[in-house]
């Protein structure tokens, strides 16, 4: 069963092929017997603290901060841009608008420089110098959202000042 209709409210779910006579005849049941039916319960939405990036001294930022290349260049705008509104949730939608990269860009740049990190034994256990929260299927609103605190804001911006940041 397959629809496109916005707050449609069918579900869909996988059932081995095995069981679909029995599921067909317990809909059919439940349909026979009438009566209002009530949905279940939903859980509230999870909210998980999210996990702040790794700190990055000011020398590795800084050294961070030169990288040439087209996507460390996308990543760098990303992070000017966050440190520009420092505490504030972007989505990834929202950062490819304020960017203007596409999407696909977007992650490839962030893939590309993650990797890039993780094989240079200096920045091995840092990641990325932005905090990340993938919501869940349960939080109000679900996509992939970045920010950095004002602390993390500032360093930033003090790392694109020093001589060797553009």
């Amino acid at each position: 069963m397959v629809t496109d209709d916005v707050g449609s409210d069918l579900v869909h779910i996988a059932v081995p092929v095995a069981y679909v006579r029995h599921v067909a005849a317990l809909l059919a049941e439940l349909d026979r017997q009438g009566g209002p039916v009530r949905p279940p319960a939903r859980p509230a939405a999870r909210h998980a603290p999210p996990e702040l990036a790794a700190a990055w001294s000011a020398a590795e930022l800084r050294r961070f901060a030169t990288g040439r290349s087209k996507s460390h260049q996308t990543v760098l705008k990303v992070l000017d841009l966050l440190a520009d509104r420092p505490g504030e949730w972007l989505s990834a939608e929202a950062i490819c608008a304020e960017v203007g990269v596409s999407r696909h860009r977007l992650g490839g740049a962030l893939a590309g420089v993650t990797r890039m990190l993780r094989s240079h034994a200096a920045f091995r256990d840092l990641g990325l110098p932005m905090n990340r929260y993938v919501t869940g299927s349960l939080d109000e609103r679900a996509g992939t959202f970045y920010w950095l605190t004002e602390e993390q804001a500032g360093q930033w911006k003090l790392a694109r000042l020093s001589p060797g940041g553009s």
